[in-house]
């Protein structure tokens, strides 16, 4: 038995192409570890619904999710900023970027160009791009969800999916909130050959 044969994804791919969509979610991830780049960063996670693209989910039928993860930066090279100024339309400053407030994509419409990835497995949000002029997409009656690992609302993280809960405990926020806390009693460790307490040493005799 191959691993690869077992570790495919539960649910058929989307073909690649432009789909309308709608964002659902934007989590923070909080600050996270990269093994490509061996370094952390903080991340934050959009959610994106696709109410057109239909698959069947523990017996119903529900609208597909894509979701795409950035490094949060404020750098002219961030592609963060590339993707929300595409999405809203606008050429963002470092300085004007800054005071976006990510939490008003929510429920925000736009076209998603949707690729096949390297290893022909999965499908990844490429670009994002406004709508047409005068085309609309029907809003989801999905739940929506908005996390700020900053302002820490346990009730919003038990809500949010488990995969996205597993991503948030890897954070060092998390790990360094949610350390343990109980005093671990260590048993004193005693000498492996203990000398007896009525064993002296030898006195010098006298001749």
């Amino acid at each position: 038995m191959k691993i690869k044969s077992k570790a495919k994804p539960k649910l058929p791919q989307m073909d690649p192409g432009v789909y309308m969509a709608v964002c659902i979610g934007v989590i923070d991830l909080g600050e996270q570890y990269s093994e490509a780049f061996k370094n952390y960063s903080n991340k934050v996670l959009f959610i994106f619904e696709f109410p057109t693209e239909l698959v069947e989910v523990d017996g119903a039928e529900k609208p597909r999710w894509i979701s795409r993860e950035f490094t949060v930066s404020t750098s002219k090279k961030s592609k963060l900023l590339e993707f929300i100024g595409s999405w809203n339309g606008r050429q963002y400053t470092q300085e004007t970027f800054g005071e976006v407030e990510l939490f008003d994509q929510i429920g925000k419409p736009c076209q998603l160009q949707l690729v096949t990835s390297e290893s022909g497995e999965y499908t990844n949000i490429a670009t994002v791009m406004q709508l047409p002029k005068g085309v609309k997409v029907n809003r989801t009656e999905s739940d929506t969800y908005a996390f700020d690992m900053d302002e820490w609302n346990n009730e919003v993280f038990e809500a949010l999916p488990g995969w996205i809960q597993e991503k948030i405990k890897k954070s060092t926020q998390y790990q360094k909130d949610h350390a343990p806390t109980d005093e671990v009693d260590v048993p004193k460790e005693e000498p492996d050959d203990p000398q007896p307490e009525t064993e002296k040493a030898e006195e010098a005799v006298p001749f």
